[in-house]
């Protein structure tokens, strides 16, 4: 069972505080390539032209080279988890997804509590504490946070001004303002007040906790499926759906989808990461480029405690597998990609920086608009879903039963109850 305990972890905070961070003590080997298994995001976010290539500027320093390669999500995953899996790789570096994090990680990738302790990542104790709970096994830390996506709601300023709506500010008026602003353009084209990205627990469970603070599933494996929280949220969206507020292709729906639909204004609202305000907003593709905003989802007025809802935030780590060469090497470009002032050079290069502190410099102010509301709900997101195994078979299974309540074939209950009974078996032991 994993252990959310942050003690050991935690416990390197003390060596990172006093310890010089900037002169990186590690002598990698000379002309020594590092292979790096990750996605063109990853890439682009340590090369691009806005925030400079540290990683070159790393290689160049070391007389190394970085070599890397590129994927989709799932040939990532694939390749990083057959190279970890050999007697030896030459993959020294790989980047994963927290959802595909799982317990086997211990007998394929490095704890990293050795590496952290003697050659500390500069202002360690800034990383936000659920991420590194969601990489640490029995007290062992595996992977070290660089990317993350978090849920946000965008909304089309132009069309709510047209209708005479006003931007929402409680999770009630979003139903509100969604419903209202569901209509039927001049052209004939349906226009859709809310859009999701899809009908997976990970994005229901955003209306959960805008609603309740709600879980489909905890860090620890208590399957919630069944409760009240998660019953009311997916009774919302089967609502929604039967009003025509959500697009009537929903059951058919992708990512792709939510960002035509927004870029052609058929949809007034979206709750989709941060980082899509960038593709709402492309002058070379939306018909609305710099009318749509992005804001905290907000919480529903009975939450306490809650200025915005604490949505979901996915991220990808770096990790070392256990059976590559020179460790030290892996380990030095890992805490150079983690500098602080690398972070922030990142985020300008298009990542979503893992380190609160970055969106109060002044160079993402300038260059983000969104990054004060990024900042604070990113203080209270937490991961949708814990990784094992099965947690694809289990997506699959919520989206089999979403799909009888929205075609009115269960009610939100039967539908709920399926799925705690069809997945209990499934959790780890």
């Amino acid at each position: 069972m994993r252990s959310t305990t942050r003690s050991a972890v935690r416990s390197v905070a003390a060596v990172v505080a006093s310890s010089v961070v900037m002169g990186l003590g590690v002598t990698p080997a000379s002309a020594e390539t590092l292979t790096v298994v990750g996605h063109r995001v990853h890439q682009t976010t340590m090369t691009g032209d806005t925030g400079g290539d540290f990683a070159a500027e790393w290689a160049n320093r070391h007389g190394a080279s970085v070599e890397w390669l590129t994927f989709d999500v799932a040939g990532i995953h694939d390749r990083l988890y057959r190279e970890a899996s050999l007697s030896s790789t030459a993959v020294n570096v790989g980047f994963a997804a927290n959802l595909y994090f799982t317990p086997e990680f211990d007998r394929m990738f490095l704890p990293l509590n050795d590496l952290l302790a003697e050659h500390p990542i500069e202002a360690f104790d800034e990383l936000p504490a659920g991420m590194l709970d969601a990489m640490t096994i029995d007290g062992k830390l595996y992977g070290i946070p660089f990317r993350h996506a978090t849920a946000a709601l965008h909304v089309n300023t132009a069309i709510l001004a047209d209708l005479g709506l006003e931007v929402p500010t409680t999770f009630e008026e979003v139903l509100e303002v969604a419903r209202a602003a569901t209509h039927q353009r001049d052209d004939g084209a349906s226009v859709f007040g809310l859009v999701l990205d899809e009908r997976a627990p990970t994005h229901i469970t955003d209306i959960a906790r805008a609603q309740s603070n709600g879980d489909f599933l905890t860090p620890d494996f208590d399957l919630r499926a069944n409760s009240p929280e998660m019953i009311a949220a997916v009774q919302t969206v089967k609502d929604l759906f039967e009003e025509g507020v959500l697009p009537d292709n929903f059951l058919n729906f992708q990512t792709e989808d939510a960002i035509t639909l927004m870029q052609q204004g058929r949809g007034v609202m979206a709750i989709s990461p941060f980082g899509r305000n960038r593709n709402f907003n492309n002058p070379a593709e939306s018909l609305f480029a710099g009318d749509i905003i992005s804001i905290p989802v907000p919480a529903s007025a009975t939450l306490e405690g809650f200025d915005a809802a604490p949505v979901r935030t996915e991220f990808w780590a770096m990790f070392i597998p256990q059976n590559s060469a020179n460790h030290e090497l892996s380990w030095d470009f890992i805490r150079n990609a983690m500098t602080v002032e690398n972070t922030i050079r990142g985020a300008l290069n298009g990542n979503g920086p893992v380190r609160p502190s970055a969106y109060d410099d002044p160079r993402m102010a300038e260059l983000i608009a969104y990054a004060e509301a990024e900042q604070a709900v990113l203080a209270v997101a937490r991961p949708p879903l814990p990784g094992w195994r099965n947690s694809a078979r289990v997506i699959d299974i919520f989206k089999e039963e979403m799909d009888l309540l929205l075609l009115g074939m269960k009610t939100a209950e039967e539908a709920m109850q399926s799925v705690q009974d069809r997945v209990t078996p499934l959790l780890p032991n």
